[in-house]
C-alpha cells in the first residue's frame, strides 16, 4: 500500500517497523502508557508527511488510537486568542531524540506558517521537546500558549477515538494529524512506515485529488 503512494522512508527506526511494550526502547511508543496526541519526529528536520500504522496483533483491554486534528486546534486558537497563535507560530521549538544510539535535534515553531500566513504544519511532541530557558515574561506566555494547545488536543471534543483490529490499517497526514494512544494491557502489536510528505503530495497531485 505505501509503495502504491510513494516510497518507504527510512528512518532511526528503519523502513517497515514493528513495535510493542518493550522497556528497553528509549521511544514512549514502547510503553503501554497513554500517549497524549502529538506529531512524530520534531527532532527531524523534515518530518515525515504520512504515517501508516497497522494493527498486527492484538489481545488486550484498551489501546484505542487517538486521531485529533492540529489544523482545527490552529484555528480555534487563533480565533479565541490571537498573541498565542502567534507566540506558537512565532517560537521555535527544540525536539530531540537521545538513545538507542543518536542524537537528533531540529527545531521549528508549533505552526509553521507560509509567506501567505497560512498553516502548513503542526509540530508538537511533549515528549520529545528539549530543556529550553527563554527571558521570564516570554517563557510565561509560552506556557501558557502550549498549554492550551495540549488541554485542546486532549478534550474528547477534537479527539475521535478507535481500537483497531489485526488487519485494520491507519493512514494519516504527520504534518496535520496528531495521534495518541490509550493505557492498555495485554499484547498489542502495530507495524508501520513512514512515507515523505512531498512524495504524498505528489500522488495526491497524480490522481487529481488536490
Amino acid at each position: 500500500i505505501a509503495n502504491k503512494i510513494g516510497y518507504v522512508r527510512q528512518s532511526i527506526f528503519g523502513g517497515l517497523w514493528s513495535f510493542e511494550s518493550d522497556e528497553n526502547m528509549a521511544d514512549s511508543a514502547y510503553t503501554q502508557d497513554e500517549l497524549r496526541p502529538h506529531t512524530d519526529s520534531t527532532y527531524s528536520n523534515d518530518a515525515p508527511g504520512l504515517q501508516l500504522l497497522l494493527c498486527s496483533e492484538y489481545e488486550a483491554i484498551g489501546g484505542d488510537s487517538i486521531m485529533v486534528d492540529g489544523f482545527k486546534i490552529a484555528e480555534t486558537i487563533k480565533k479565541e486568542n490571537k498573541e498565542l497563535f502567534d507566540i506558537l507560530s512565532k517560537i521555535k521549538v527544540t525536539g530531540q531524540y537521545k538513545g538507542d544510539g543518536v542524537f537528533l535535534k531540529a527545531q521549528r515553531p508549533i505552526f509553521r506558517l507560509d509567506s501567505d500566513e497560512k498553516i502548513l504544519q503542526v509540530s508538537f511532541n511533549n515528549y520529545d521537546r528539549a530543556p529550553f530557558r527563554f527571558k521570564k515574561d516570554l517563557t510565561l506566555k509560552f506556557y501558557k500558549a502550549i498549554r492550551k494547545f495540549d488541554l485542546l488536543a486532549n478534550s474528547k471534543e477534537y479527539q475521535w477515538r478507535y481500537v483497531l483490529k489485526p488487519g485494520e490499517l491507519l493512514i494519516f497526514n504527520n504534518w496535520r494529524i496528531l495521534h495518541g494512544r490509550g493505557s492498555f494491557k495485554g499484547k498489542r502489536k502495530i507495524s508501520g512506515c513512514y512515507i515523505n510528505k512531498e512524495d504524498f503530495d505528489s500522488s495526491c497531485r497524480t490522481h487529481n485529488i488536490i
